[in-house]
């Protein structure tokens, strides 16, 4: 049984683009000076740093869970 590969969607405005890549991969591409404009989506649930990488966005709630209106 092959190990579950973690994918994160990256999106290329100037190009119309929309392509999933593994984590690993998409990492290195947002750490590139000159990428060609890959970059997370508006919508994604991760968030990307220089000094951390690629990391989840953590679910901010308010009052014991409950969702902000």
């Amino acid at each position: 049984m092959a190990a579950k590969v973690t994918k994160v969607k990256l999106v290329c405005p100037p190009h119309g683009l929309t392509d999933e890549f593994e984590i690993k991969h998409a990492e290195r591409l947002l750490r590139m000076p000159n990428n060609g404009g890959w970059q997370l989506p508006k919508d994604s649930d991760f968030k990307f740093t220089n000094d951390n990488g690629i990391e989840y966005k953590r679910n901010k709630k308010t009052d014991n869970g409950a969702e902000k209106a």
